[in-house]
């Protein structure tokens, strides 16, 4: 993989993170807000600040990855045919749509229409990050896997977020029954979300090995060079996943918080897991054109 697509390729990730982390949090904070508003506020809180250096952090990356990094302006300037314009303007909405949500839920009982509405901008950030690949010279993105892998991501890695976050501010604290039973569920959703890109994978390779050349390309990588990677990946994203649900399930009686060590433990498992992921899709991806 070129030197300079690691700053992309972090960009998607730590945005994903940040985006996804937002998501689980507005998903928690909405559950927990008309039966224990006040765990809602307290538990959710740190994590939605967190969220803003997390994705200023991400946009810093994006700035690299420009020739010109100073002109990034221009780039938001053909929003009616670039996919990378939309990008930068629905990352850039999410950041200041995020400012204004954190300080609306400094209010315990305040609503969470702006939440959603914040929401669903990050996703739209996350389909338009999606379709600039899905519309490359590299039969490996130009699919529905790219979406797939992309929206996954987002929610395993939101998940393993705002995990950490609730885990930290929450350390030592008794949590109520329904704050668990909250977890559980966003629990569940990561758990699907990691699931899906993984039955889908025997489609993506067939897409593949029935393509061009360089799909074909790509698929030899993926079953080659890339394949110790490729197992990798899945086996610690499961194993990270499974051991945060897992943790909620054992505490769930008991009504108190995920032990330290074990969040921690399965936060990092998750992040290297995508992280190696995200590098396979990077540098398994071959272009149709050489040079």
């Amino acid at each position: 993989m070129f030197a300079e697509e690691w700053p992309l390729m972090m960009f998607t990730l730590i945005s994903q993170l940040a985006i996804g982390s937002f998501i689980m949090l507005v998903l928690i904070r909405s559950m927990l807000a008309k039966k224990d508003a006040s765990s809602a506020q307290r538990l959710t809180s740190f994590g939605f600040l967190a969220v803003g250096p997390i994705m200023a952090l991400a946009l810093l990356f994006s700035l690299f990855h420009l020739g010109t990094p100073m002109g990034a302006y221009r780039s938001i300037l053909n929003l009616s045919s670039s996919w990378l314009s939309r990008e930068i303007l629905t990352a850039g909405l999410f950041f200041v749509l995020w400012f204004a949500t954190y300080k609306v839920y400094q209010k315990e009982n305040a609503g969470n229409a702006l939440g959603w509405i914040t929401a669903l901008v990050g996703l739209l950030t996350i389909f338009s990050m999606a379709s600039i690949y899905s519309n490359s010279i590299r039969p490996a993105w130009s699919n529905a896997h790219t979406f797939i892998a992309f929206f996954g991501a987002t929610l395993v890695l939101g998940y393993a977020g705002a995990a950490a976050l609730i885990g930290h501010i929450a350390k030592g604290q008794t949590l109520s029954a329904e704050a668990m039973a909250a977890l559980k569920k966003v629990g569940y959703a990561a758990a699907v979300a990691l699931i899906i890109p993984l039955i889908y994978l025997p489609v993506y390779f067939g897409n593949l090995n029935s393509g061009d050349a360089a799909a074909q390309a790509s698929s030899m990588l993926l079953s080659g060079s890339y394949l110790i990677p490729l197992v990798l990946r899945w086996v610690l994203s499961l194993i990270g996943v499974m051991m945060l649900i897992n943790v909620i399930f054992k505490q769930s009686k008991g009504a108190k918080i995920l032990p330290a060590n074990s969040i921690l433990l399965a936060v990092a498992l998750i992040l290297v897991g995508e992280f190696i992921g995200r590098y396979v899709f990077y540098a398994s991806a071959v272009s149709i054109m050489i040079g």
